[in-house]
């Protein structure tokens, strides 16, 4: 049998602690200098209470509150302040603000309109906004600029304009507003203007060379995932959304039924591609006998450079950040932990940029991963002992057709329970947030998964070969990979058409999914300090949790 996966994670209590304190300092504010005196007195009698075997209690208790304290003056220093309501009641107006660009959401070719988020860095005093803040903008480019960039390509990360605008305050509540749940996305990232409606426009700086080698890598492999495309084809939006993260690419229908089935995020370039591209790296540094503790040193420059080209999404970055804590430990010959790695990197991301916590992508990415790590893998090892072919043989002993039928049976086993455990942690989140429970996604996960990481692994390769200057196999490759989006786009398109495959869940309470998770996360922490309870029925405790509250609130909604 399969060793558990390790949940020890030392610095466990400094992520609890940190998220307890940013959601305090988002509601609360105290005094930093009290803050810091209670969080410096509580670590000085954590020490104390260290050194004595029988205050153990007392120590964990003044530990956590030293952590807590200490991120909540740290939350008040870093989290953005909300407007005024008197700021956010007055009218649109307009405003002449140098900003820098920060995120490009929609590059706008056809009518020169890019947008995406920005940072201030002058504002007029009468503005309502001030340097440092964020806003959401959509640019009008000028006749003479769009003329020699009709790809706006030299809108990048980094540039630094000013321009003349209307500036107009994003509210949530707005029953007029065109879309309110992506203003609602702005809000969690701490944007609360919107900049649009630009009259001129001046360069204060242009990007770094490296934003724009990336920019124009980027259009490199749009050219070439484009090479031998059909005509008329919608493959090649799903292929390019896949490979760079261009979800808008794709068409509203595709979008629809993506969203239907619960199957958007393999659009985000997340951990599903970080991990495929890691391993795919990883392998070919092997076959060129490249030794263990060099490879991270050689492949995570590789992996970040890709994150960059795709635009640095925040879940591309928080996935680059788990797959470096993870591949480091193989330099520095540390023991391995993923569920260490996982910790380690959310703490990290939320010390960076702490407004992450309110980002649901943030929120989704990590119960999902932790789920698959301290539910998926304990289930698939419960599973492969009490369910497996010819068990009770030798494995000597074995004929070709026997060896076949066990290790299809293995893999359907490991993609049941990564599939299953990762919709157990989604489904609190999506019935709140999304008013929507998707029961078929488990299966349509298991089912397309393994063809996602073949079209990645393709879409890899093609890249390469045309950089190496050989377009005819990228072109052979493309091919292959639009055959198997084709595959997908039909089991997708079928599941959809299932009764049950999408349930609204309109009325769900954050509150209580949040509860649901924590109560969840907690008794799979019980559960593994003591693993002899992960090969028992107790294994069940958990997704009985889920299942029985889901279906209970399901109900009663109704």
């Amino acid at each position: 049998m399969k060793q558990p996966t390790s949940a020890r994670a030392p610095i466990l209590v400094l992520l609890v602690g940190l998220i307890i304190g940013l959601l305090l300092a988002e509601e609360f504010k105290a005094p930093i200098s009290v803050l810091l005196s209670v969080a410096l007195i509580g670590g000085m009698i954590a020490l104390y209470f260290a050194r004595h075997p029988n205050l153990q209690c007392g120590w964990a208790l003044c530990y956590v509150l030293s952590a807590v304290s200490c991120f909540w003056a740290y939350g008040i220093i870093r989290l953005p302040t909300m407007p005024s309501p008197h700021n956010q009641a007055l009218p649109a107006r307009e405003a002449q603000l140098s900003i820098e660009i920060e995120r490009i959401m929609y590059p706008g070719q056809a009518y020169n309109n890019p947008s995406g988020l920005a940072r201030v860095l002058t504002a007029p005093p009468l503005s309502r906004i001030n340097p440092g803040d964020h806003i959401y903008f959509r640019l009008k480019i000028p006749e003479n600029l769009a003329s020699k960039n009709r790809d706006n390509s030299h809108i990048q990360s980094g540039l630094q304009l000013t321009t003349t605008g209307v500036l107009t305050p994003i509210l949530t509540d707005d029953s007029t507003a065109k879309n309110p749940k992506f203003e609602t996305y702005l809000t969690t990232l701490g944007v609360h203007y919107r900049f649009d409606r630009t009259e001129s426009l001046e360069i204060i700086r242009t990007p770094p060379v490296f934003a724009q080698f990336c920019a124009n890598m980027n259009q490199r492999f749009q050219q070439t995932l484009h090479l031998g495309a059909p005509e008329q084809s919608d493959l090649v939006n799903v292929y390019i959304a896949m490979l760079l993260g261009r979800r808008l690419e794709l068409t509203d229908d595709q979008t629809q039924r993506y969203q239907m089935t619960g199957t958007m995020h393999f659009f985000a370039i997340s951990g599903l591609h970080i991990g495929v591209i890691a391993a795919v790296i990883a392998q070919f540094l092997l076959l060129i006998r490249i030794p263990y503790i060099v490879r991270p040193w050689i492949g995570l420059p590789l992996l970040y450079l890709y994150v960059e080209i795709t635009g640095s999404s925040p879940s591309a970055l928080r996935a680059f950040l788990m797959t470096a804590f993870f591949w480091l430990s193989f330099a520095f010959q540390r023991q391995r932990s993923p569920f260490a790695a996982l910790i380690g990197s959310a703490l990290l991301v939320l010390a960076i940029d702490p407004i992450q916590l309110w980002s649901i992508g943030f929120q989704l990415s990590y119960t999902v991963v932790a789920s698959i790590l301290l539910f998926g893998l304990p289930l698939y090892n419960s599973l492969t002992s009490r369910l497996q072919p010819y068990g009770w043989r030798p494995e000597e002993d074995w004929n070709p057709r026997e060896r076949i039928t066990v290790w299809l049976v293995d893999k359907l086993l490991l993609l049941f329970a990564i599939s299953f455990s990762a919709w157990l942690a989604s489904t609190p989140l999506s019935a709140a947030l999304f008013e929507c429970i998707i029961p078929g996604a488990i299966l349509l996960n298991m089912l397309l998964v393994n063809l996602v990481a073949l079209v990645i692994t393709g879409g890899v390769i093609s890249l390469v070969s045309a950089s190496l200057f050989v377009p005819e196999l990228s072109e052979f490759i493309n091919h292959s990979a639009w055959a198997v989006i084709h595959l997908m786009d039909l089991a997708v398109i079928h599941c959809a058409q299932l009764p049950g495959t999408s349930l609204p869940s309109v009325g769900f309470s954050p509150i209580l999914s949040y509860a649901i998770l924590g109560n969840y996360y907690v008794l799979l922490l019980w559960l593994h300090r003591h693993p002899q309870r992960l090969n028992s029925n107790a294994l069940w405790l958990p997704p009985l949790l889920i299942i029985s509250t889901i279906a209970a609130v399901y109900l009663i909604l109704r």
